[in-house]
């Protein structure tokens, strides 16, 4: 079994979809709801990827990714991908250096490529099912389903 990639995020239910899209593309997944999860769990989940919201209530992924550095060898060269309804020049650029920016609301495929060229191709179970085209408003956080 490959290491999980770790989801961060504080609305349940951007969590709940993103563990849907990733694991049904054949992911091992870990969820957690705040930065200070993440963190603390790190070396218990040992995630190969992690997909972290900047705006979060008790930690957000700035102070995330500052402590992950802090904590050194094996954490502060984890790929992220930053997941989050922000939008600066400044996220671009970190994305760039940790790993990838991808505004919300994201396409489920768009979503994939990314995952994929940190961890390469999930391994879907053959269900028949392709996963349908989800957002997540920016406004609301919540996912629905778009017409794509």
């Amino acid at each position: 079994m490959s290491r999980p990639i770790l989801v961060v995020d504080d609305s349940s239910t951007v969590r709940l979809q993103l563990r849907r899209i990733l694991s049904q593309a054949g992911y091992d997944v870990a969820v957690v709801s705040s930065g200070r999860a993440a963190v603390e769990s790190v070396g218990q989940v040992g995630p190969q990827l992690m997909i972290l919201d900047i705006q979060m209530p008790d930690m957000d992924g700035y102070a995330v990714c500052q402590e992950l550095k802090r904590i050194g060898d094996p954490w502060d060269k984890l790929p992220i991908i930053f997941l989050t309804s922000l939008q600066s020049h400044a996220l671009s650029l970190l994305g760039s250096e940790m790993g990838a920016y991808l505004r919300k609301p994201v396409c489920p495929s768009e979503l994939l490529s990314t995952v994929a060229r940190f961890v390469g191709p999930g391994q879907p179970a053959s269900t028949g099912c392709a996963a349908a085209p989800l957002a997540v408003p920016a406004e609301t956080h919540v996912l629905s389903r778009s017409s794509h």
